[in-house]
């Protein structure tokens, strides 16, 4: 009796682990996702157009899920000011902007002031939609 709970147990493991393995809702498409800028490259455009930009790394979870999207609207405006920094790779920008947790979005005025911020990720209609209402888009 033992071993055929024993067994059960091994093959419930199994099928579970498969299962998870094998779940594509919980993987992100990390071929499409944004790649990393320096911030000297951008740095000239601060205080004379709109931008934003993305704080995060390419090993967090919740960042590879906003660089996907963030590539997304980036295929479909490739001109708009979006803009994202590996915070391994620019530690001092992130200190300079504050961040304290990953991802994070800073939005910029025109007049290279943030005026908004968000932490975490959000859904790409509604990042969509605020990228136009700041005129990054």
């Amino acid at each position: 009796m033992k071993k055929i709970v024993l067994a059960l147990v091994v093959l419930l493991t199994l099928v579970t682990a498969l299962w998870l393995a094998n779940d594509k809702s919980k993987k992100v498409d990390t071929s499409a996702t944004l790649v990393s800028t320096p911030f000297s490259e951008f740095k000239h455009k601060i205080g004379n157009e709109p931008l934003m930009i993305e704080f995060g790394s390419i090993s967090c979870h919740s960042c590879q899920v906003m660089g996907n999207i963030l590539y997304k609207i980036k295929q479909k405006h490739p001109k708009s000011n979006i803009y994202f920094i590996d915070i391994y790779k620019d530690r001092e920008v992130a200190k300079e902007f504050g961040i304290r947790m990953i991802p994070t979005q800073k939005y910029l005025n025109k007049n290279g002031n943030i005026v908004d911020t968000h932490m975490g990720v959000i859904e790409q209609d509604e990042l969509v939609e605020k990228l136009k209402q700041l005129k990054v888009l």
